[in-house]
């Protein structure tokens, strides 16, 4: 006889995955110790849904009285280097940070590129310009990337927080269609340029007494799940995950807490780069991605502050940052389940 749910329990599992839930208790700690609050037991038993309601209303007070990462939550002014922030994510990194008051050098390989992504971000909060920097970087090259921390450094006397966002994609084909220009590209970039990052951030934090380092995961490399389309692409971030990991244990080794290193999963957002590989698929196979798009993907606006909220609460070592969580997605199909409807996708222009 199949088991039936008390009803209770039943709302309280579909309620903890549901967006709204999520956009209000976010994916941290409080948010975990609720689903496991409303789980079954060891025994497997489903006969709690007393402890379910209760629990439900305990964190959501729990969470109500709870000190919040708003803006102002980081008191000092930060300075934030941002690799690969002329356009896309990185771009949306900067105009975040800087919204809540904190230094920013944005970089690219394009001299043009940079100045204006600097002119947007001054115009978009007047009166910033002086907190708004950038310099041209191309982390596929050690002495690039050193130039870059010296930049900052004698721009704004230290760097607090390293972002590592450079990268290279081309997704969307079998992976005897990519070619030898990319696969360079791709290890180069995102394999090279986060070892470059690492070595510079890790040995300017040292000199100046500590720092966050962040790296930027994708493409299944985080959990080593099989994403077709995505084999050498997630094969490099793959890598930068077994990278981060050891960085993450020398720091433990040493009992290191002032150089925190962490990654951050930003989800699939849909950026200039990516409407540009979607222009280049055939027509049937882009009717079919962009199916997958409208499900998975968001707009920049709306994982960027999320996720730079956590980054400026993070205070522990080998934190990862994950935007697109099993919680949140099991929340959007419960949503779209019961009727409503998701739109990310009218606002842009697919066709080659």
């Amino acid at each position: 006889m199949p088991r039936v749910l008390p009803v209770t329990t039943t709302l309280s599992l579909a309620l903890m995955n549901h967006p709204l839930f999520l956009g209000i208790l976010g994916d941290g700690w409080p948010t975990r110790r609720f689903r496991r609050a409303v789980a079954p037991c060891a025994s497997d038993c489903w006969t709690c849904p007393g402890r379910c309601a209760r629990r439900i209303g305990a964190w959501v007070c729990f969470r109500s009285v709870m000190p919040q990462p708003e803006g102002g939550l980081a008191l000092a002014t930060q300075t934030i280097i941002i690799t690969g922030s002329t356009q896309g994510l990185g771009l949306g990194y900067a105009r975040e940070f800087r919204r809540r008051g904190h230094q920013v050098i944005v970089s690219g390989r394009d001299s043009a590129r940079v100045q204006s992504a600097i002119a947007r971000l001054a115009a978009e909060c007047p009166g910033s310009e002086a907190r708004i920097a950038g310099t041209v970087c191309d982390v596929s090259q050690l002495s690039s990337v050193q130039a870059l921390w010296d930049f900052g450094v004698s721009r704004f006397g230290r760097i607090d927080i390293w972002l590592n966002n450079a990268g290279f994609a081309r997704t969307g084909v079998q992976f005897a269609d990519n070619t030898v220009g990319e696969i360079e590209s791709m290890v180069r970039s995102n394999v090279i340029g986060s070892i470059n990052a690492a070595q510079v951030a890790i040995a300017g934090f040292k000199r100046q007494g500590g720092g966050t380092l962040y790296l930027t995961l994708g493409g299944g490399g985080a959990t080593g799940r099989v994403v077709p389309g995505m084999t050498v692409y997630s094969t490099t971030k793959r890598a930068v995950k077994y990278l981060a990991n050891c960085l993450v244990k020398e720091r433990e080794d040493e009992r290191d807490e002032s150089i925190l290193i962490g990654t951050i999963s930003p989800g699939i957002n849909i950026t200039e780069g990516m409407i540009r590989e979607m222009r280049a698929l055939p027509s049937e196979r882009r009717a079919k991605a962009l199916k997958q798009l409208s499900f998975i993907g968001e707009h920049v606006e709306t994982t960027t502050p999320w996720i730079v909220e956590r980054i400026l609460a993070d205070k522990k070592q080998g934190h990862d940052i994950t935007w697109l969580t099993t919680g949140r997605m099991a929340g959007r199909a419960l949503s779209m389940l019961f009727g409503s409807r998701r739109d990310v996708l009218s606002r842009y222009s697919f066709e080659a």
